[in-house]
């Protein structure tokens, strides 16, 4: 793995399931105001939130 793109996936919080990452999903949505979605990450095996829009935009087929 190139050592840029561990440095940026260590620097995230990482979920182990989907169940926790949805219960900070919301909390986070409801603090911030902020629609988020999350992800399975393939170099440290586990799901990290994002507010990307593109992301989003890609998962649902709306835009934001």
């Amino acid at each position: 793995m190139k050592k840029s793109i561990w440095k940026q996936c260590k620097s995230k919080n990482r979920y182990r399931n989907e169940h926790e990452v949805n219960q900070y999903r919301k909390m986070y949505e409801r603090e911030r105001g902020k629609k988020l979605d999350y992800y399975w990450c393939v170099y440290c095996k586990g799901y990290h939130l994002t507010s990307s829009e593109s992301f989003l935009e890609l998962r649902y087929g709306e835009a934001l």
